[in-house]
This record gives structure tokens, C-alpha cells and sequence, in this order.
């Protein structure tokens, strides 16, 4: 149940790293200086294009075979000093990367795209997206040495604040009483007795999870206030209009799209609300649900997977729908690319990396055998199969944005789901199997909402200055009382949700929040289509483009008009018919 590293490197003493880490200092000095004496003027253009394009190419494998390695060791033990020193080494590398990149950016603005078009090299050509993309967001640059500045100041600024973040919060244990004995069990342990069937074990499990998190708020909310202050000082030297901006530019959608998908989501919430109010009564609640039966399980779908019958589960399900994917997930195990076992000191939630030197992917998460663990580790195989669609694609072309990002875990997630759903021997199985649907689309479109909301307002309230921990919870409440409105007890939310959850603390990605919900509802699009002649192949093109045009574009691909409403208003109507169902039971 744990993770193979070692085909990346041995180890951080191995030859191979130190030659390797060697090499990628070297190069990347020597190109940074060619680009110095040779990107001042536009002669030659397309000859200067196709070898930046090259090398950027090359250096962003080798450098992500090095992160790759020191930061999925770190991820698996928090307290590897030895990975957290090189992680430091080759992220300050990554500055000088980051430098090309602009460099790259700045050399664009004085170049003219239309005397592209008709270029004769096959590289410019398979990158014309990507040339366009950054000719586009030149105008936001500042300059060279600014850019310099600032990426030099987030190693010890933002990059700091995260690791103290996920340093603080993976060593985080929770004491709580079970079977009468108390026990200091790891926060991720404790989140997921979210799911367990005592209504006793759900209380204790919350309320110890909230003692845990005011032991460490102080410090926690140091780094979400230093990471979004900073972001902020970046949003305004840049001439953005606001911190969402760069967030749509990062996502590749257009703000009619996003304003589409959210007035769907808005509409949508009272029809939601009920599903939370319908589950309330079932459980006995005349004021909606407490948090912490949120995930309470209602039905009897008492199946446990060991980690070997999960594998099986899945290979077996999935491979009905296609032999190919059955055949990649089962690879995926037997190559042994996922850690999932529970243990101290290792990260919280669930990721999958792409290791695009290898051609490779790693899942790290925390299996305890429930259907809501195995229906995760479809979801993270998802992704890895995203990544082998991409294989043969540049690192350039293959850099998909989050709204993309989730269209095949969501996919594969649901195909198992669905046909998890046909086996149901009982109606108390079935029930089960609702209620574990609608808790994942409530948490997608509800939940997600509210941490939009939170996150937009404490970026509106951080430019008057730092937030106490007092202010924090109070927004959190705000914005869950706005989404789940009256599905839930008020009196029983969860302020420190912007604790729990690492997405706030991203030096560089912010707002990773939306992009889930339109993860899902694209994916229900795409898996409306399955059933259509020359499906699978159509399905792995799209997600072989994903790195190479909009959001729209990829979605237009496949006859999806994302910039119109009543698209998600379709795709929520999948979610309101399973409410619909729900209801009458």
C-alpha cells in the first residue's frame, strides 16, 4: 500500500539525482544567458521561437523529475528533512525557470503573431496555443527584474507559509474517546470517522477535529493571511482588475462562462437544500442537519474493500466500459504508483501526480476499505489516465487548467458509481448509493460555493489588513449559512473548514474552489455522450487536448457549448432528478 519512488531516483545520494540536479542547474544557467544575448531583437524569429520552445520543453522534464521526486517523498513523511532540504533547492531552481518562462513572455510581445501563421516549423505550429496564450497575458508582465523579485521573495515568503501550513496540519493529531479509551489519532483519521455509522463516533470525531484545529489556528491563519496578502500585491503591481481575473486568465475560461456556470449553481440551491433537509428528517433533525452528519450514512451498504478487492473492484468494473482503461488502472497497481496507506506524518487528502518524464503517475491517499475511499482512488486513477492521454504530448502542451483537470476522475468516478448502483441487491443499498451521490454533488455545488464565498471575501477584507482567527471563522460561518441556507443547523457549522482544506494555501494558485464544480458538471456533459459510436476514442482525444485551447474550445470539441446556462442548467438537472428520487423514498 505504499508508493515505488525508486525508478525515478534511488535516492537523494544516488549519482543519477546529483548528475541530474548538476545538469538542470547547468542547462538552465547556460539557456538563461542565451536568451539574454539572443531574445533582444526579433531576427530570426522562428529559428529563436522553436529553440526556446524546445528547451523550455526539455528543461521541464528534467526539472519535474526532480521535483517530483523530492516533493512526493515529502509528501509521504512530512518530517523528511533531508526531502524538505532538496524540495527548497530545486524550488529556487525553479525561479530561474520561471525567469525563462517570462523572458519567453516578454520576447512574444514584440513578436507578431499573425507572421506565424503560415511558419513551416512543425514546433510553433503544435505550439501556436500556447504562443498565443502568452502573447496575451504579456501585458500583465512586469519587469524582467521585478519578475525576478518576486519569484525570489515567494521562497521565502509564500512557498514558506505553505510548507509551514502543510507541515503544521500533517502532524496534527486529534484526541478523541473510542470504546472507552482515549487516542491521538492523525486529523485525515479522524475526517474520515465522518462517514462512520455510530451517530456518537460522528459528534466526537467533529468536535475533537475543532479542538484539534483552535490549537494550531493562530499559526494557520498566519499563512493564509501572508499567502493571500501577497497574492494580493501581486494582483495590483500586475493591473488586474481583481484576484479572480488571473484566476479565470489560469483557468481558461471566460468570465461569461463562469458567470453562467454560477448563476445555475445559484439557481440550483434550493432544489439541493431539500435532499439536506429530506436527510434531516430522516435522521430525526426538525432544524435542518448538524455538520457533523453531513456524511452521515443512511442505508445499509455495509461492503468493506481490502486494498487488493478495491483493485479488482475497480480493474473489473471499469474495463466493461473499456478494456483499455482496466488494463492502465491495473498497471497503475502492479507498478505499485499509489500510496495509500494511513500513517503520521504524511499529507492529508488525496492527489495525483504526473510524472511526465516517466510517463507515470503517483496517487497518494488514505484507503480505509469504505466505498466513499474506493470510489477516491477511481477518481485519483482518473486523473492518472489523464496523464497517459497526455504522454505523448510537451510538458507545454500538456499543462491543462483545474476546470479541466477533473473531467476524467469525475468521469471514471461516475461510471463505477453507476454501476455500483445497477448491482444494488436491496433497497437499503440503494438508498445507500443515493444518499452517497447527492452528499458528493451537494459537496461539489454547495460546499464549493461556500468556499468561493469565503475565499472572495477574505480577499476583499485582507486589503485593510491581517484577519484574526475570530474573523476567519465568522466569514466561513457567513458563507456556509449563504450556501447551505436552511439544509443545515445553523448553530452547527464548521468554522475552521478554511483550516482543513490545503487549496487556500497556494502561493500561486488561488480560488481552487469553482473549478471542481465545473469539473463535475462538465464531466456529466462528457458522460451524457458514452453511449455514442466512437465514443472512448473521441474521449481520449479531448483529454489528449486539454493543454491546447481554452476551456470553450476543448468543450466545443465535443459539441459542448459552455458559455451558454442552460448547458449546467442540463447537466444540475441530472443532480435534481437523483433529488427528485431521493424525496420519494
Amino acid at each position: 500500500m505504499r508508493w515505488v519512488l525508486t525508478n525515478i531516483y534511488s535516492s537523494f545520494e544516488s549519482e543519477d539525482f546529483k548528475s541530474d540536479l548538476v545538469k538542470f542547474e547547468k542547462e538552465l544557467s547556460e539557456f538563461l544567458t542565451w536568451m539574454d544575448e539572443e531574445l533582444q531583437s526579433t531576427e530570426r524569429v522562428e529559428e529563436k521561437l522553436e529553440y526556446v520552445i524546445n528547451k523550455l520543453n526539455e528543461l521541464s522534464l528534467l526539472g519535474g523529475k526532480l521535483y517530483s521526486f523530492a516533493s512526493l517523498t515529502l509528501s509521504a513523511d512530512a518530517n523528511n528533512e533531508t526531502a524538505a532540504k532538496y524540495l527548497d533547492i530545486i524550488r529556487s531552481k525553479f525561479v530561474d525557470l520561471s525567469i525563462a518562462r517570462t523572458k519567453f513572455r516578454k520576447f512574444l510581445k514584440q513578436v507578431e503573431i499573425e507572421n506565424l501563421e503560415n511558419t513551416s516549423s512543425e514546433v510553433i505550429k503544435s505550439h501556436m496555443f500556447v504562443i498565443k496564450e502568452q502573447k496575451m497575458l504579456s501585458k500583465y508582465m512586469l519587469s524582467e527584474n521585478e519578475e525576478r523579485i518576486i519569484n525570489m521573495m515567494r521562497l521565502t515568503g509564500g512557498n514558506a507559509w505553505n510548507n509551514l501550513y502543510e507541515k503544521t496540519t500533517s502532524n496534527l493529531t486529534c484526541e478523541m474517546e473510542m470504546n472507552g479509551e482515549k487516542k491521538k489519532l492523525p486529523l485525515m483519521k479522524v475526517r474520515n470517522l465522518a462517514y462512520d455509522k455510530s451517530p456518537d463516533v460522528r459528534k466526537k470525531a467533529y468536535e475533537s477535529e475543532l479542538r484539534a484545529c483552535e490549537s494550531v489556528a493562530d499559526v494557520v491563519a498566519q499563512c493564509l493571511n501572508s499567502i493571500k496578502g501577497e497574492f494580493l500585491t501581486e494582483v495590483k503591481l500586475r493591473g488586474y482588475s481583481s484576484p479572480l481575473e488571473p484566476m479565470l486568465f489560469e483557468n481558461r475560461i471566460t468570465e461569461q462562462t463562469f458567470s453562467a456556470m454560477m448563476d445555475a449553481v445559484r439557481e440550483s440551491m434550493p432544489k439541493l437544500r431539500e435532499y439536506l433537509k429530506k436527510k434531516a428528517k430522516m435522521l430525526g433533525y426538525d432544524k435542518g442537519l448538524p455538520w457533523y452528519d453531513l456524511f452521515a450514512p443512511l442505508g445499509g451498504y455495509e461492503r468493506k474493500w481490502s486494498y487488493e478487492e478495491a483493485r479488482r473492484f475497480i480493474v473489473d468494473n471499469l474495463s466493461t466500459f473499456s478494456k483499455e482503461l482496466g488494463d492502465f488502472i491495473d498497471d497503475a497497481f502492479e507498478k505499485s504508483w499509489i500510496d495509500a496507506e494511513t500513517r503520521p506524518g504524511k499529507r492529508g487528502g488525496a492527489f495525483c501526480a504526473s510524472i511526465k518524464a516517466l510517463k507515470e503517475s503517483r496517487i497518494l491517499m488514505s484507503f480505509d476499505g469504505t466505498l466513499d475511499n474506493v470510489l477516491t482512488l477511481a477518481h485519483e486513477l482518473g486523473h492518472a489516465f489523464h496523464n497517459y492521454c497526455l504522454k505523448d504530448e510537451t510538458p507545454l502542451n500538456s499543462t491543462t487548467p483545474a476546470t479541466l483537470a477533473e473531467t476524467a476522475s469525475i468521469f471514471n468516478e461516475t461510471l463505477l458509481l453507476n454501476m455500483i448502483k445497477k448491482d444494488a441487491k436491496s433497497s437499503e443499498e440503494k438508498l445507500a448509493l443515493l444518499d452517497k451521490e447527492l452528499s458528493d454533488a451537494v459537496q461539489i455545488i454547495i460546499d464549493i460555493y461556500s468556499r468561493f464565498l469565503f475565499e472572495k471575501t477574505v480577499f476583499e477584507k485582507r486589503i485593510s489588513g491581517p484577519l484574526s482567527v475570530k474573523e476567519l471563522k465568522e466569514i466561513m460561518i457567513t458563507a456556509q449559512k449563504q450556501s447551505y441556507g436552511d439544509g443545515l443547523n445553523e448553530e452547527i457549522l464548521h468554522p475552521f473548514m478554511w483550516l482543513v482544506k490545503p487549496h487556500y494555501y497556494s502561493p500561486t494558485f488561488h480560488f481552487y474552489n469553482f473549478p471542481y464544480t465545473f469539473g463535475m458538471l462538465f464531466a456529466l456533459g462528457v458522460y451524457a455522450k458514452r453511449d455514442e459510436p466512437g465514443f472512448f476514442e473521441t474521449y481520449k482525444k479531448l483529454l489528449a487536448s486539454t493543454g491546447k485551447g481554452t476551456a470553450e474550445e476543448v468543450a466545443a470539441s465535443v459539441g459542448i457549448d459552455i458559455t451558454r446556462k442552460e448547458f449546467w442548467q442540463s447537466s444540475l438537472k441530472v443532480i435534481e432528478e437523483a433529488i427528485e428520487e431521493f424525496l420519494k423514498i
